[in-house]
């Protein structure tokens, strides 16, 4: 009779609980890099491995990224770290995201800065999304207002020191996008576009940014790669196509970029070339080559880059 009870106790409390859907996932990739600069070959093998745990109960899911990275000469090896971590809700119709994490690359502006108490409120009305975003820091505060007008996905987003505009459409098969920044400083707007179509397999993209002065290209597209790796300076402008394709079951691509510096002598050309291939295991191998020509200088160099990446 004792364990009777006992046994119907225990079910009591187990049916008053809410286990959370907890999922665990990641990757690591191995780079082994050689880099020549006017004959001068260096080494280096680096490691990157990610773990992601993600909770989630009803409208409410609890992110939290953990990174290991392997450290050069200069910096120490191996040290754990934890990078984006967040929580979103709902409390009504209005979305609720807060906590930790760095934003989404456009073709101007690389997103690179982690920083805490980040906050989003976000909401519909009459099919638009109204979004406002910020940080710890007051300057940071934004509101954006995106929907899609007559096929054209547009976002508007008004910042502290700056406005932009986003626009995308699909125009008679080809993928148009534009980017606008317009600044309060002097001499610190900038514009880009991106035209994308795929020719019997061969998907084509081409990319243009037009800095002023004062402002630095730093962003990511499918044509420029990542610009920020290019080191382009402030007031250059540049123009970038790619191409890729499927060629007996690897990836190929090949891209060209063009930097019209604004500083006299100091243009550059970066050609990349890049093969990846699928292996077992859900295990992907990836070589690139990038060869970087610049006027006028004696620094020009050319990067093989050998990537070991798997997924779980």
């Amino acid at each position: 009779m004792k364990k009777q009870l006992l046994i119907a106790a225990v079910a009591a409390t187990m049916t008053s609980v809410s286990f959370a859907d907890v999922s665990i996932s990641g990757g690591m990739k191995v780079n082994y890099k050689n880099t020549d600069t006017n004959g001068a070959t260096t080494d280096l093998v680096t490691t990157e491995t990610d773990l992601l745990v993600t909770g989630k109960s009803g409208d409410t899911t609890v992110h939290w990224e953990i990174n290991t990275d392997s450290g050069t000469a200069t910096t120490d090896n191996n040290e754990l770290g934890t990078e984006d971590v967040w929580l979103s809700t709902k409390i009504g119709d209005v979305a609720v995201k807060a906590g930790t994490w760095n934003g989404s690359d456009t073709i101007l502006a690389q997103d690179s800065t982690r920083t805490n108490g980040n906050w989003i409120l976000s909401t519909s009305v009459s099919g638009a999304k109204i979004a406002l975003e910020g940080d710890s820091a007051t300057s940071a505060t934004s509101t954006a207002i995106s929907g899609d007008i007559a096929g054209v996905t547009a976002k508007y987003k008004m910042k502290h020191t700056s406005d932009e505009l986003y626009l995308s459409a699909d125009v008679a098969g080809v993928a148009v996008t534009f980017a606008g920044i317009s600044a309060d400083a002097a001499n610190s707007d900038a514009a880009a576009f991106t035209l994308a179509k795929e020719f019997n397999g061969v998907t084509v993209s081409y990319s243009d940014v037009d800095a002023d002065s004062s402002y630095t290209v730093t962003g990511d597209t499918a044509a420029f790669g990542d610009a920020a790796a290019l080191a382009m300076a402030a007031g250059d402008d540049a123009s970038a196509i790619k191409l890729s394709t499927s060629m007996a079951g690897n990836t190929v691509s090949a891209r060209f970029v063009s930097v019209d510096a604004l500083i006299a002598n100091s243009d550059f050309d970066v050609n990349t070339f890049t093969v990846t291939r699928p292996l077992a295991g859900g295990s992907t191998l990836e070589v690139t080559y990038t060869d970087t020509d610049k006027t006028g200088a004696t620094n020009d160099t050319e990067v093989l880059d050998v990537e070991l990446a798997v997924k779980f």
